[in-house]
Order: structure tokens, then sequence, then C-alpha cells
């Protein structure tokens, strides 16, 4: 008898799952060509190759290579460490990014996931053994490139500041247009709203009560869009209305961000640039109100521990419509501090339209020993006054509004979990979101609520899968992730997430 023995192969074969990133800065119609020509390319040639799965093709339209902040950039990095992507193809390092920080911190990511990152134009893969020296100086050239263009363009710009040549967009301006010869104007549609706006400002109206007033006459600006607050003290604000203006008002820093220019660097005043819509006095008149407004807003609005000592009120204020308490509230990056009715904020404005009240005029009201109720009474300047009612006298006449659908309180009871969830990006605790719309609770990471999604992109997860996974026995870090199907799906793990990660 003859036995012949076939060894088996050590590792089963298998494909790279291959993918491509492009980019193009800016939004010109050849540029949009050249993106659809780079995605057709790159599809062919990963399809072509028999060696290659497929993944997709990731792409970024006008947007600079000089942020991270981009939406194809980052779902890429997001489905690599996922462990969908084995390699990734790139034309060239200022086609992956411009900023040397990102290309090394990205590509070392991957590294660390046996991720590789080819570029073809520099002949470079991440994975070999002398891929990040070439890679190093090579963004640091494209940094460089970069960075010499977007000086130059601030040059011409700085020129023409010192000579007191205008570099104006007035016809962004509520208010203004442009003659047969180039000058800007003033609307003669559009400049009767800007000086009733003034006027009502002047006269102690609230941005709110102009907005109203403005969205009411069927008004709208210049984009086409109803007012809010904020468009309205912008213009308010704005010096253009007096017939003056600002060079440098804004500038862009090394981030590549437009910030407003606080002095960090020069800027040029012009006075009598162009025709006028509102009087100096008038404009003056305007801006002394808005002033004092501030100030009443700012009055005694010291954010310090929050304790019975600090505000004896905290534990005994209710909203008067709902009979729900009133929490505190923190606006102006933690400078100003307002109790508003948590009826409001669990149910919407269509349970109750609430009570919003600043702590200084509330601290200068509080002589009560008991629990009081206090209702807003806007007059029709919008400037609000309030009315204080006692707990005794105002259950005489009214009962805490109960929702269509009860959500249940917040407490460990209610959800045992509540102290155990975390967000699996930055490690911070989870907090309940009621969502007034679809009657719907969610856990959301606290750090993004706070700081927003530049400091953690976060987590949003239903309560209902929460619940879904049984009984949680210790602290769980959460992630959200979205299928091939595109489908949402949520997973947990024991481990707390580094720095790093």
């Amino acid at each position: 008898m003859k036995i012949e023995i076939r060894e088996g192969r050590q590792s089963q074969e298998r494909k790279l799952r291959v993918c491509a990133y492009c980019r193009v800065s800016t939004d010109a119609d050849e540029q949009e060509n050249s993106l659809e020509n780079q995605i057709q390319h790159y599809e062919k040639v990963i399809k072509a190759n028999p060696d290659y799965e497929y993944v997709g093709v990731y792409s970024d339209f006008a947007i600079s290579g000089f942020k991270d902040k981009r939406p194809g950039f980052q779902s890429m990095l997001a489905d690599a460490k996922a462990g969908k992507i084995d390699l990734i193809l790139t034309k060239s390092v200022s086609r992956f990014a411009r900023n040397t920080a990102i290309v090394l911190e990205a590509t070392r990511e991957l590294k660390e996931r046996n991720v590789g990152v080819f570029f073809e134009l520099q002949n470079i893969n991440t994975l070999s053994g002398e891929g990040e020296l070439m890679l190093t100086i090579l963004a640091a050239f494209a940094q460089a490139e970069s960075e010499s263009g977007s000086e130059g363009a601030k040059m011409v710009y700085r020129r023409k500041y010192e000579q007191g040549i205008p570099v104006q967009y007035l016809e962004r301006s509520f208010g203004y247009t442009k003659d047969s010869d180039g000058n800007f104007i003033p609307d003669e549609k559009e400049m009767v709203w800007v000086k009733k706006m003034f006027q009502m400002a002047a006269e102690g109206y609230t941005p709110a009560a102009i907005k109203r007033f403005l969205n009411d006459k069927g008004v709208l600006t210049v984009g086409g869009a109803k007012w809010i607050d904020s468009t309205v003290i912008r213009i308010l604000e704005s010096e253009i209305y007096k017939g003056d203006y600002i060079m440098h008002k804004y500038y862009v820093n090394e981030e590549r961000k437009l910030v407003r220019n606080r002095g960090e660097v020069d800027a040029w005043y012009i006075q009598n640039d162009h025709k006028p819509i509102v009087s100096e006095a008038l404009w003056q008149r305007a801006q002394d109100a808005i002033g004092r407004k501030r100030e009443y807003l700012a009055t005694v609005s010291v954010i310090e521990d929050f304790t019975e000592e600090n505000y004896p009120y905290m534990n005994k204020i209710f909203c008067a419509k709902c009979g729900y308490p009133l929490q505190k509230r923190i606006y102006s990056n933690g400078n100003r501090l307002n109790w508003g009715c948590t009826g409001t904020k669990r149910f919407g404005k269509e349970f109750c339209e609430g009570v919003n009240i600043p702590d200084g005029v509330l601290r200068e009201a509080w002589r009560f020993e008991e629990n009081m109720y206090i209702a807003e009474k806007p007059t029709d300047k919008g400037i609000k006054e309030f009315t204080y009612l006692k707990e005794s006298s105002w259950k005489r006449r009214h009962k805490k509004k109960i929702p269509g659908k009860a959500v249940p309180d917040n407490t460990e009871e209610n959800y045992p979990y509540k102290n155990q969830l975390f967000c699996g990006l930055c490690g911070s605790r989870l907090v309940r979101h009621y969502n007034p719309k679809n009657k719907k609770v969610f856990w959301i990471c606290n750090r993004s609520k706070r700081k927003g999604k530049e400091s953690c992109t976060g987590v949003r997860v239903p309560d209902s899968v929460i619940r879904a996974w049984g009984d949680i026995k210790s602290n769980i870090y959460i992630e959200g992730k979205v299928d091939r199907n595109g489908k949402k799906r949520y997973s947990y793990s024991g481990k707390k997430p580094t720095e790093s990660e």
C-alpha cells in the first residue's frame, strides 16, 4: 500500500481589501471633472487586480488638505480602524493631506492596524521599512508649499489694506447693492427695513422682538431665509450701515479657520467709505441699547459651585405654566447663567412654552422661604417681565401638567445602568437625552454635548438598544458603527479607550 502525504497550506490566502482616496480643493467645474476621473480610474485599477478586493473610493470635494475634518477622509479612517481595509491607494502625499502632522498621525495609526497607504507619485508604501522617513520629508514639503501659497494670497490683501484699498463684500450684506459703475449703494427696498431695525433697537426692542416683526412682515434675509436672533444682532452691530468699513475684521488663523479679529492681527478702519443707511447718532443709540441689554443679562451672573449656599433658590423654583422645576442653563461659553423649565426641555415647546429667567434677575427678586412658581410676561418690546406665585396659591388653581407619553424620571430605579455607560471614543460619561419630536430616549456623549463635535464625534445610542443588552454589571464603553447596508449598529467593551485611541 502506497501512502502519499499532501501537505496543507499553513495560511489561507485571501485578497487584499483595497480602497482609494481622492481630493480636490476647489469647486471649479474642471476640478469636479478631475475628481470624477480619479474615482473611475481607481475603481478600474483595483477591480483589474486579481489580488485585490474592491472596497470603494473615498473622496472630498472643495476641501483643503490642511484640514483633517474631511467627511470622506474621516469615513475612510473609521472603516480602516473597523478592519474593513488592508490597503489605501492615493495619488500623492499632497492629495492625502497638506499638513505634516495629519499625514504622519494618520499613517502611523493605520500602520499599527497593519493598514498600508500607497502614494503613487512618490512610490511609497507606508508598511515598508523606509516608507516613514521618505513620507516625513515629502509631507513637510507639501505643507511648506501650501503655506507659501496661503502667505502669498495674504500678502496681496495686506498690501491693499495698507494702501487703503477696501476689499469689500457688501453685496452679501442686507440693505446694499451695486450700481452700474460697480459702486455699493443702499438698496431702496431693503434699506427701509434696515432703518426700522435700528429704530426699534434704539427704542429698546430686543433682537427676538425685531426678528418676530420682520418674519411677520414676510421680510427675508439675503439668503432668502427667515430671520433669527443672531442675524439681527450681526446687522445691528455692523459699522457698514453708518458708512464705515473695517478691513481685516476676520482673518484665517494657523488652523485655516476664519475667526473674528480681536487684536491678534492688524485691522484698518475706514470712515465714510460708502453711503450710509442710518445716521451716526441712530447707530450709536442702538449700540447703547444693546449694551444695556447685555449688562442686564450678565448682572450677578457669576457661576460658582452649585450649592444651596450659593444659590438658595436652586431647589425651590418651578415653572408656573406646567409645574416642572427650573434647572440651570449656562450660556456664552460659561459666562451667563439662566434658569429654564425642565418640562420644555424634556417634552418640547408643544408641551410647555416654558420660562427662562436670568440668574441676576432671580437673585435680586428672591425674598422667599418657600417654593415659588415663576411665569414670563413678555412686553411689546420683547423685554421679559416675571411674576412670582407661592406654591400654596399655585396649587389651588393648577395641577402639574402630564405629558401624553410620560418619560420616566432619570433615576437609577428607572435606568439601573445610567452610571455605567461611557463613550467608546473619548471615555466620557453618556447622559440621557429625550427627543420630544419622536418621543424617544437616547444616551449621548457628555463631552461632545458640552464641547462640540470637534472635541469628540461622540456616540448616540437609543435607550431601547441598551435595554436589549440585559443586565449590565460593570462599566461599558459604547461605539456606534454603520454597516455596509447603511444600518446603525452598536458594540461595547469593558476597556476604557486610551488617549491615542
